[in-house]
């Protein structure tokens, strides 16, 4: 009988650890396409690369206004409100800017058209590997 509950115990531990994993590994990637959209982004004054923002469990539907040249403090926002993310909570990455849509049509010579999906891809590539058995 001290097998079958030692086992059990085992089991118990490891899905614990796997959901734990897990969830490192929805922030790990929230955090990676945040990094690559955000730096993606084309930028003259800083408007669009600021206007990137995270929402949890539910979208950011209003503009922030933020002007953020570099990028930089917009990131370290968005990483801060990604890891308040508790388990089972989604994470949506969203820019209300009004020609964030013409810049990932292309208009912009700093960046190709459909650069935003391109950052996603390479954004959940950084992770790429990732174990949820540790």
């Amino acid at each position: 009988m001290a097998s079958l509950q030692a086992f059990a115990t085992r089991i118990r531990n490891l899905s614990e650890r796997v959901e734990e994993n897990i969830d490192e590994t929805v922030i790990k990637t929230a955090i990676a396409i945040d990094q690559v959209v955000v730096t993606e982004t084309p930028v003259i004054t800083g408007r669009a690369r600021g206007g990137w923002q995270v929402g949890i469990d539910k979208p950011i539907l209003e503009d922030n206004e933020r002007l953020d040249p570099s990028g930089a403090d917009t990131i370290s926002a968005n990483e801060a409100k990604i890891r308040t993310r508790q388990p089972g909570q989604d994470i949506y990455i969203s820019n209300n800017v009004v020609y964030i849509g013409k810049l990932n049509e292309g208009s912009s010579s700093q960046a190709p058209a459909g650069y935003i999906e391109a950052a996603v891809l390479t954004g959940v590539a950084a992770i790429k590997g990732a174990k949820v058995v540790k």
